[in-house]
């Protein structure tokens, strides 16, 4: 029988999460990207999981494992599951980080899916081979796309009193809001200004808050990741 976790009524209720036998997460062997707010999460709720990680030439090897042809995967019991959206809110769930009430859960997911667009702004640069085309995109994200992104997102932020996204405790939301500023903060970004989210603060604050937390800390120094806070 599996073991069930209770969300706590900080979150807005409580609710009743068959915990699974054996979690794995496929993704590619890289500190970031669509699988490391899984990751995280899990990592959050202590809850133990194969993190398994294959290099990008391995991608057609590995392509025809996944149902989408793409990747993050995480495979539950068994059975193999795709969309990260779909797949975080999952853990979320597993790992206390995802609220229990209906319009709490919307918040939450308002924040996730706009925080998802930074993969959707940035992800056909990364792909682009045309150095020129793509340092060209990369001006107009650094210059007009991700500036009102952030105004966006930071709005939605200000809005709510609380220490984190959605309330005072950390959910998936602030998870992902950590994972994008490490992206865009972190200087591998050509083109991107690594102090971009500075302008931020109720963002970048959140960034840092969750950055601090023990078992963040702990997930990090494990993997070998270095956060843009580090000193």
């Amino acid at each position: 029988p599996g073991i069930s976790t209770e969300a706590s009524a900080a979150m807005g209720g409580t609710q009743s999460v068959e915990m699974p036998g054996k979690i794995k997460i496929v993704y590619f062997d890289m500190n970031g990207g669509r699988g490391q707010p899984m990751r995280l999460t899990l990592a959050m709720g202590g809850i133990p999981f194969e993190d398994e990680r294959f290099k990008f030439a391995q991608f057609a090897e590995y392509k025809e494992k996944a149902p989408l042809g793409a990747f993050p995967t995480m495979e539950v019991d068994g059975k193999i599951f795709c969309q990260t959206g779909a797949m975080l809110r999952y853990c979320g769930k597993l790992a206390n980080m995802y609220p229990t009430e209906a319009i709490a859960q919307m918040k939450c997911d308002m924040m996730v899916d706009c925080t998802m667009e930074f993969y959707e702004n940035i992800g056909p640069t990364v792909r682009e081979k045309d150095e020129k085309k793509k340092m060209e995109m990369r001006a107009a994200l650094n210059s007009e796309k991700l500036p009102q992104l952030l105004a966006n997102i930071e709005k939605c932020l200000s809005a709510e009193p609380s220490e984190y996204a959605c309330g005072d405790k950390p959910t998936i939301a602030d998870i992902m809001i950590y994972c994008q500023n490490q992206w865009i903060s972190s200087g591998i970004l050509d083109g991107i200004d690594a102090d971009l989210s500075s302008k931020y603060p109720k963002f970048q604050g959140i960034a840092r808050k969750v950055d601090g937390l023990p078992k963040i800390k702990e997930w990090n120094d494990k993997t070998g990741f270095k956060s843009v806070f580090a000193e």
